[in-house]
């Protein structure tokens, strides 16, 4: 190749080598807030992927249903709600009479 050649078309710059599947690149924000005092970041990261992980598992053991917690009833007291229910409406209705 000649040196016009060079000159104008200079060969791109080499790829920096690709991380291994299981790598990941932490943005340097994030990183410095990673910070765990004397630990390396890697201890630091792996510390707070477990955290992660426990605080789902613990979510997907209270969460079985998919309801909100306000909306949840407790196994088994459906015949006491049923119950309730319907002594509260006989009570109304009682009151409603006797006015």
């Amino acid at each position: 190749m000649s040196w016009l050649g060079r000159l104008f078309n200079p060969a791109p710059p080499p790829r920096p080598p690709s991380p291994p599947p299981n790598a990941v690149i932490i943005p340097d924000d994030i990183a410095t807030e990673l910070g765990g005092g004397d630990a390396p970041l890697q201890a630091t990261v792996e510390e707070a992927l477990r955290s992660l992980v426990e605080i789902r598992r613990r979510a997907a053991e209270h969460d079985a249903e998919g309801l909100p917690f306000w909306l949840r009833r407790e196994a088994g007291q459906k015949g006491e709600i049923d119950e309730s229910l319907r002594d509260r409406v006989t009570q109304r209705r009682a009151a409603e009479t006797e006015t």
